[in-house]
C-alpha cells in the first residue's frame, strides 16, 4: 500500500446562503442561431405633388364682399335686372345707410329692366328715406329701372351711358278670369303711375312720353340731359401727372 496521503476529489464550491451564485447561461432553444444585423434600408424617393391651391369662394360671396366695401363709402350698386330679391337687398342697404348718418348716398345704376312690383318697392323705399340719395348711371338704364330716377335728389350719368325708354316687365298672371282681369287692372295702374312720374320729372307731355316708351327710344347721355331724365353728364376725372 502506498504510503502517500490520499485526498478526496475536489467538489465544486457552493455559494453561501445570501450570496449570488455564478452566472447561468441564457437558455436557447435547439437550433437557435443569433440574428444577423439588418442592412439599413434606403428610403424610397417620394413623388412631388404641388400644393393644392385654396378653393375659390363662390361668386355670391365675392359679390357681397365688394358690395360691403362700397357700402362703407355710402355707395349702393345696382347691377342687372331688378327682381323681388334684388329689390329687397338694395332696400335693406339703403335703410341701413339712412340709419347711420345724414351724409348723401350714391346709387350706381346699371340695370336694363326691372319687374313692375320690384321697382316700386325701391321707389317707395327711396321716397321714405331722410338721407339724400344721388343717382349715377353707368352702362345702360332702361325699362322699369328708369323709375328710380324719379325718387332721387340729383341725377348724373357717365359720358358713354345710354338710356332705353321702355315699359317695365309685367308679371305672369294666372287664375280665374276674374282674378286675371283684376290683376291686369292693378298692373296697368302701376304702369300709369310709372309714366306720370317720369312725365313730371322730364316736363314732357304724358302722351309724348308714352309714345316714346312704346317705340323703345334710345337716348345717349347728352340726349338724356336734354330730355330731362338726368341733371348733367359727369365729366372725365383729371388725373395728376
Amino acid at each position: 500500500m502506498n504510503s502517500a496521503t490520499w485526498f478526496p476529489p475536489e467538489r465544486p464550491s457552493r455559494p453561501w446562503p445570501g450570496q449570488p451564485g455564478p452566472p447561468q447561461p441564457e437558455w436557447r432553444p435547439p437550433g437557435w442561431q443569433p440574428a444577423q444585423p439588418q442592412q439599413p434600408v434606403e428610403p424610397r424617393p417620394q413623388p412631388y405633388w404641388p400644393p393644392t391651391p385654396p378653393p375659390h369662394p363662390p361668386v355670391e360671396d365675392v359679390r357681397e364682399l365688394w358690395e360691403d366695401r362700397l357700402l362703407d363709402q355710402r355707395i349702393v350698386q345696382v347691377n342687372g335686372p331688378i327682381d323681388d330679391d334684388v329689390a329687397s337687398r338694395i332696400a335693406a342697404r339703403l335703410l341701413l345707410l339712412d340709419s347711420r348718418t345724414h351724409k348723401p348716398v350714391t346709387l350706381r345704376l346699371n340695370s336694363v329692366n326691372a319687374d313692375l312690383t320690384a321697382v316700386w318697392t325701391l321707389v317707395d323705399t327711396l321716397d321714405a328715406l331722410v338721407v339724400p340719395v344721388n343717382a349715377l348711371v353707368v352702362g345702360e338704364l332702361g325699362g322699369g329701372s328708369l323709375a328710380l330716377l324719379t325718387a332721387v335728389a340729383e341725377r348724373y350719368a357717365h359720358p358713354h351711358a345710354r338710356f332705353r325708354l321702355s315699359d317695365p316687365s309685367l308679371p305672369r298672371i294666372t287664375g280665374t278670369a276674374g282674378e286675371i282681369a283684376g290683376e291686369a287692372a292693378a298692373n296697368q295702374s302701376l304702369v300709369d303711375s310709372f309714366h306720370r312720374r317720369l312725365a313730371e320729372l322730364t316736363g314732357r307731355p304724358l302722351d309724348e312720353l308714352i309714345d316714346d316708351f312704346r317705340r323703345g327710344r334710345f337716348l345717349t347721355a347728352p340726349d338724356a340731359v336734354e330730355y330731362g331724365l338726368i341733371t348733367d353728364v359727369r365729366p372725365r376725372s383729371v388725373r395728376p401727372d
